[in-house]
């Protein structure tokens, strides 16, 4: 298998991780007490939980799989998961909510959490002080494996060694090794409440596709074009676009000059129309992002609706007009020079300043300027308002990697008056606060894609509220057919390779070694 980027591991406490690599491992051998067994059409299945019900807009009560075993390492015994090892998992949570945790671990997604209680030996009881629209997205979060108090108790101060003794999950798999600086090994877990169809994997790093042709691999996923050139002169492998899992993205502080004025912002969306931007840095391999991407499937707005506002036009040079006028009529050469900072990981590597300041010269006048920062400058000075306050200036990159498959949550986080993002955006209250607020109505009849579209058509009509999306940038994943595995998203999907199989029926299945 090929896993989604390189191995970085920080640490194998699943409480104390912000690595996505982490999960190519935990994600495997660890369970959630929910999972979302469908991305592209979201829905949430059963973890560790076989099933669940809220008596109370307060309350979340989840019965555990009888079937859940803790797979059990060294003087740890294999045995059956309890409430109340899910009660003490919780308490840890809770001690750890006021230490500084990695911004993954999403620690105030349990702000409104009073307390989790054993109801009896399979029986779990969450509160919380408000109605709650997300706990159950909370439970089947990225980073939310639960973990037994033995393995704490035992391996809490070894997880950064990356033995994978101490790594004892109730997962479908077990962590065996990393074969020297290659993949990573499992085998299979049996008799649990997920039972693997395989007897093993491997999981890589991407690219080699050497590895693939060869049949040393059943599948490859490519960052590099050439890469996808070579593999698709094999007419037997199956390709399929896969999502990245950050948009690229820029924030301006809309509190105070100049950025407050929307018709700028808006100048310089259309000024770098999407389909434009997308050929031009990453050679077509990146789609048009709005406020919502298009890994979200049906809640992003289609090509129709984004084609509304500016920068989504279908002709870039329409665009291009639109934006000149839009910059003229604001004001917009009397700002003078405008700074466009590029994250240092992003730049020289796509050539981004030349073509988006290029582009921005080209289209508004010759008064934009690139500089290259690192990401810690960059967010140290929007933290200070300096991409607005007063200076003409905004910066270009990689946001924040995707929550989850709905995007409600998101939408509110990042554009709500009242939320995390306000100091940060210069956020005022408006008419989109109201759109934001249905997204957390339980008693809401409307469904929760029209309630996502009209959320998006707000932003987008209000200038983006301090953010523009750019692009979802796209690799491919290359398979041997007999191959099957999970469905392709930028999300999390190592839960679901239990019922991954290879199928001895396809033309291509003798050709592999045994």
């Amino acid at each position: 298998m090929s896993a989604a980027a390189r191995f970085n591991f920080d640490t194998f406490d699943a409480q104390r991780s912000g690595e996505p690599s982490v999960i190519e491992v935990l994600g495997r051998t660890h369970s959630r007490l929910l999972d979302w067994a469908e991305f592209s059409d979201p829905r949430l299945t059963a973890g560790l939980a076989e099933r669940w019900e809220q008596p109370s807009s307060r309350t979340l009560t989840l019965h555990l799989d009888p079937r859940a075993l803790w797979h059990g390492s060294g003087a740890i015994a294999p045995r059956p998961v309890t409430a109340d090892d899910v009660v003490q998992h919780f308490n840890r949570q809770f001690a750890l909510r006021s230490a500084r945790q990695p911004l993954a671990q999403r620690m105030g997604d349990y702000a409104h959490w009073t307390r989790v209680v054993a109801v009896d030996a399979r029986t779990v009881n969450i509160e919380t002080d408000v109605p709650d629209p997300f706990v159950l997205a909370t439970l089947a979060g990225r980073f939310a494996l639960v973990q037994s108090p033995e393995s704490v108790q035992a391996f809490a101060t070894e997880w950064d060694k990356f033995r994978p003794e101490t790594v004892a999950g109730s997962g479908p798999f077990r962590f065996r090794e990393r074969r020297g600086d290659g993949p990573l090994v499992f085998t299979a877990v049996r008799g649990g409440h997920r039972e693997p169809s395989l007897s093993g994997l491997e999981v890589f790093e991407p690219g080699a596709p050497e590895d693939l042709l060869s049949f040393r691999r059943d599948e490859v996923l490519t960052r590099d074009r050439r890469d996808a050139a070579t593999l698709r002169k094999e007419a037997r492998l199956v390709e399929s676009p896969r999502y990245e899992d950050s948009p690229v993205i820029s924030s301006f502080f809309i509190g105070a000059p100049p950025w407050n004025n929307s018709e700028l912002v808006r100048a310089i969306s259309a000024a770098l129309n999407r389909t434009w931007l997308s050929e031009q840095l990453f050679g077509g391999r990146a789609d048009a992002c709005g406020p919502v991407s298009p890994a979200s499937g049906d809640f992003a707005l289609d090509a129709p609706a984004l084609a509304r506002y500016p920068g989504f036009a279908a002709d870039a040079a329409a665009d291009a007009r639109v934006a000149r006028a839009l910059w003229d009529t604001a004001g917009g050469t009397a700002l003078g020079t405008v700074t466009v900072d590029f994250p240092s990981v992003f730049d020289p590597l796509y050539s981004a300043s030349s073509v988006v300041v290029g582009r921005l010269n080209e289209v508004l006048g010759p008064q934009f300027r690139a500089a290259v920062e690192t990401y810690t400058t960059i967010a140290s000075k929007a933290a200070e308002h300096r991409y607005g306050g007063g200076s003409a200036a905004f910066w270009f990159g990689w946001g924040p990697a995707l929550l989850e498959p709905d995007p409600s949550r998101s939408l509110v986080e990042t554009y709500f008056s009242g939320g995390p993002n306000a100091e940060l955006l210069g956020l005022q209250p408006s008419k989109v606060d109201l759109a934001l607020t249905s997204m957390t109505d339980l008693a809401s009849s409307t469904p929760g894609r029209a309630r996502v579209h009209a959320t998006q058509e707000a932003i987008l009509s209000a200038g983006g509220l301090g953010i523009v999306t750019w692009l979802l940038q796209k690799s491919e994943m290359f398979r041997w057919p007999y191959w099957r595995g999970a469905p392709l998203s930028p999300f999390w999907t190592q839960h679901l390779d239990y019922a991954a199989y290879l199928d001895p029926s396809s033309l291509a299945f003798p050709l592999r070694p045994t």
